[in-house]
């Protein structure tokens, strides 16, 4: 079987199951003493040393104890790759060649460990990977390993390895549409050639994703589709702004948040941390790479219609803080992008009416009597755009008089 990302998706969870079954009716493997690597770093130089633990072999591990935590599996993953990079400094870019789940040991605290695969006690690693099934899933093609370089095999058996761990795992929680994406990513450029393939180990461990620690658990997000996300993302940034504005109280605030922007109402978003707004939009950002992935026609759909929603969510948080900032031309350019993408009619009034306030403001009464004519000819009528056009072009009128008699 060649394990593919779609493969590993779908078969998460199966596998999980299978797993439990697995080791419900088998006696767990028993931890045995295996003969590990240690590295030693020192600055920028690194030393290797041998070391006898207690563990079980990553294979065994996964069959008896299918589900685990995101946060460590991640950790596995670094694991993995930093303690092949240590091997690559200390044997002086020698490969360590042989890397699947026969030859790494989990230890009792839960630590990935590398296999010396020298020590005769290790032998039966060296005969796993002469079966077929082994050498076809871990051991890059023999016409790659002539023409590529050598730790390229070693490239090519993290990616497995990782690969191998996804499908054989059920992950808590589930992987979020950005981190799947990521992965796909990292697993493709270890084990495909080209131009985009890693030259280091290094490079792959420094794209692993990180389980974010929440700053404020309990929180209880209420999201009107994918839009949300960018639109919470911008709510944590603009809140210290309304809670300046709006002292009187976080309904107050909520209450003029919804009245300049239009958006629905968010029960409890009162505060958003950091890291909590770059989470969700990384979120929405894997979201629309997933579909991109896909090249497909309903892919490229989805990435069209969610890519629109999350602009005009955007947009409409922007042009608020813009305002609130005083940053007035930014506030009228997403003004102006709002009437050109809106589709209900009054929320395309809503954005000409304050593009053509914000443009009075600075003295363009001009420009603002054609940003009501572009309005008008998306709405085909409104009494609040003619009222504000009337209003402009007598003060426009009025400047241009009072300039002739100055000249």
């Amino acid at each position: 079987m060649r394990f593919t990302w779609i493969e590993v998706v779908d078969t998460q969870r199966q596998r999980g199951r299978r797993g439990r079954r697995v080791g419900s009716k088998r006696k767990m493997n028993m931890e045995e003493m295996y003969e590990v690597l240690r590295f030693i770093e020192h600055g920028t130089q690194c030393r290797q040393s041998m070391d006898c633990v207690e563990g079980t072999i990553l294979i065994y591990y996964l069959r008896d104890h299918p589900m685990v935590e995101k946060r460590i599996l991640f950790e596995w993953f670094r694991q993995i790759g930093t303690s092949l990079d240590q091997f690559h400094r200390c044997r002086k870019g020698q490969c360590y060649r042989y890397l699947n789940p026969y030859s790494v040991v989990v230890t009792g605290e839960g630590v990935l460990l590398l296999m010396n695969l020298e020590a005769p006690e290790n032998e039966f690693v060296m005969k796993k990977m002469q079966q077929r099934a082994v050498r076809v899933h871990f051991l890059r093609p023999a016409a790659a390993r002539r023409a590529g370089q050598m730790r390229a095999a070693d490239l090519f058996g993290f990616g497995r390895t990782m690969q191998f761990m996804l499908a054989c795992t059920e992950v808590v929680p589930g992987l979020t549409h950005w981190e799947k994406a990521r992965l796909t990513r990292i697993i493709g450029r270890c084990t495909e050639s080209g131009r985009k393939q890693y030259e280091e180990i290094r490079q792959a461990v420094r794209e692993l994703p990180e389980v974010r620690k929440r700053l404020i658990p309990g929180k209880r997000l209420w999201m009107a589709g994918i839009g949300a996300a960018v639109l919470l993302a911008a709510g944590g940034g603009m809140y210290a702004v309304m809670k300046e504005e709006n002292p009187e109280g976080p309904g107050e605030m909520q209450q003029t948040q919804k009245a300049e922007t239009q958006t629905e109402h968010i029960s409890d978003a009162v505060q958003i941390s950091e890291d909590r707004a770059e989470e969700y939009m990384e979120e929405a950002a894997g979201i629309l790479e997933t579909f991109l992935l896909e090249n497909t026609e309903e892919g490229n759909r989805q990435v069209i219609q969610k890519g629109r929603e999350l602009e005009v969510q955007a947009l409409r948080c922007l042009a608020a803080a813009y305002e609130r900032e005083e940053m007035t031309e930014e506030a009228i350019r997403a003004c102006g992008r709002l009437v050109e993408i809106e589709e209900q009619q009054e929320r395309i009034e809503s954005a000409g009416v304050k593009k053509m306030q914000l443009e009075a403001g600075q003295g363009q009464y001009a420009k603002a009597v054609l940003t009501g004519e572009t309005v008008l000819r998306k709405l085909g009528a409104s009494q609040q755009i003619e009222q504000l056009m009337e209003e402009y072009r007598q003060k426009n009128d009025g400047e241009e008089q009072r300039d002739d008699q100055e000249n």
